[in-house]
């Protein structure tokens, strides 16, 4: 696991999170704006989902010819925009 400490790690990694763990209010405010914005949100689940699990498959793909971060985010990306390209292109019937 690439984010848990071995012996010897005097916890730098994991310093730009405390502030995360630290204060709860700021947590419970992070999901209540988060709530208020999805709430306004007119997207029906086909614009979202179709661009989501081509991206999804992109990234599996793209995991299975190269096991890199880079890799697998042009493959999300990539999936994504063809995804839209579907969805947009489904539009015009």
């Amino acid at each position: 696991m690439p984010w848990a400490c071995g012996a010897g790690c005097d916890g730098a990694a994991m310093h730009g999170l405390n502030w995360l763990r630290q204060r709860p209010l700021l947590k419970l405010v992070a999901v209540a704006l988060v709530l208020t914005l999805v709430a306004g949100c007119h997207e029906g689940l086909a614009q979202v989902g179709i661009p989501l699990a081509y991206g999804l498959t992109g990234l599996c793909l793209a995991l299975l010819v190269s096991p890199t971060l880079t890799a697998a985010a042009v493959g999300f990306v990539v999936g994504c925009v063809l995804g839209a390209a579907v969805y947009n292109n489904s539009l015009k019937h």
